[in-house]
């Protein structure tokens, strides 16, 4: 007889699953608990009958997990969906609709930055680099962060016009495969030029509809298709290079950044009235703003100079110190493209692509510091319930600080 799997769960002190055809004991982990299997033989009309009851076995610690994960966890176990949904915020998680998929979202994010906040332990700085995906307009930001150091430095910042840097001979990219795979194989290579090497590599995911159209444009198939391909040469490289005996490994990772998450974490919406609802959404997602969000946080930093003050979220050192200096004093009003000195070789003079790369990389830092002090506030022996409330107190104090930021950069 062919063998036929089936699912009953029994109200009881544990969890009884019947199935037919399995005949071997296993052990699984649900959230934090961990249960063992105990397995009895029945018969029912002539067919061999496997029940497995699970029964918690509070003792046993979790192995797979590392210790903070489970500590973050287990405070999001009881706590209220606006707690939950704060936390979400301050890590850069997705915001689940349900208690159940906040808490599952909250896990994956902090998952990927627990592996970013080991990298930062064990080299004593993160390196990011996050991109803006373009064929005429493709940007990207680096930013490093020590370990004894609050605020990010920036390392590199660059717009480039990807057709004109590596296709000297052809005027426009075509659909072509072989084009592509030469462009993105040598934009690859251009963004290891430059040393330190990112422990993590950022794209931001791009549309695949042009507002409300029903057709997919040239301009927006081409660069689905870039970042996808730059995604899989990044991840590709590592793994080619790790194979090759006596080289240096590579430990990068490389992750598709959201765009809406980071746009609600710099814009975060403000209480809406009927007549200005309409208004204030498309405020709070257009270039403009994004754009003079970044001047602010450019001209903050170099005005404020060693100050500690909560406006002051990044460092400019060197170069980047001059430019934004000398832009700063020779008009009220200044580009992006003319701190970076960027030619007319470089695409498109507008600033939209080289803010939400900056935006992005700022926020991938923001989100493992707010991710480290939440472990700091866990990382104990005696876990105890005042605890789960300074994490939570933490978040939603870091949402005020961060609405007071933008009332002070939008009064300006």
């Amino acid at each position: 007889m062919t063998s036929k799997l089936f699912l009953k769960i029994q109200k009881m002190d544990g969890i009884r699953l019947n199935f037919f055809g399995l005949s071997v004991l296993f052990s699984f982990f649900c959230f934090n608990w961990r249960f063992h299997i105990c397995l009895s033989i029945a018969y029912n009309e002539g067919l061999r009958l496997y029940s497995i009851k699970l029964k918690k076995d509070s003792n046993m610690s979790t192995a797979q997990k590392a210790k903070i994960l489970q500590l973050i966890d287990s405070c999001c176990q009881n706590a209220k969906s606006t707690q939950l949904k704060s936390l979400s915020f301050v890590i850069g998680a997705v915001n689940g609709t349900t208690k159940e998929a906040k808490r599952t979202y909250i896990q994956e994010q902090c998952e990927f930055l627990e592996k970013l906040r080991q990298q930062k332990i064990r080299e004593g700085r993160i390196n990011i680099l996050s991109m803006d995906a373009g064929v005429s307009n493709f940007a990207f930001s680096k930013m490093q962060l020590l370990n004894n150091d609050p605020l990010p430095k920036v390392l590199d910042w660059q717009k480039i016009n990807l057709e004109e840097k590596f296709f000297q001979n052809l005027k426009k990219l075509s659909l072509n495969p072989a084009e592509t795979s030469e462009l993105v194989f040598n934009l690859t290579e251009y963004l290891f030029e430059s040393m330190p090497i990112p422990d993590m590599f950022t794209i931001e995911r791009q549309r695949t509809r042009t507002m409300s159209s029903r057709h997919i444009l040239d301009p927006i198939l081409k660069v689905n298709i870039l970042e996808q391909i730059l995604f899989s040469n990044l991840e590709n490289k590592m793994k080619y290079t790790n194979k090759i005996p006596n080289t240096s490994k590579l430990r990068y990772m490389v992750c598709s950044s959201d765009p809406h998450r980071m746009t609600s974490y710099w814009c975060i919406p403000r209480e809406e009235t009927p007549t200005s609802s309409k208004k204030l959404k498309s405020n709070k997602h257009s270039k403009d703003s994004r754009i003079k969000l970044v001047k602010k946080i450019l001209s903050t930093s170099i005005l404020e100079g060693n100050s500690t003050s909560s406006t002051k979220l990044v460092e400019f050192i060197g170069v980047w110190n001059n430019r934004i200096r000398n832009a700063l004093t020779k008009k009220k009003s200044f580009k992006l493209c003319d701190i970076l000195e960027i030619q007319d070789n470089s695409g498109v003079r507008k600033d939209d692509d080289l803010a939400d790369s900056f935006l992005h990389c700022l926020s991938w830092m923001e989100w493992l510091k707010n991710y480290e002090s939440i472990t700091e506030l866990l990382n104990s022996k005696t876990l105890v319930k005042t605890q789960f409330g300074q994490v939570f107190e933490f978040c939603e104090n870091k949402v005020q600080k961060l609405k007071f930021l933008q009332n002070t950069y939008n009064n300006d």
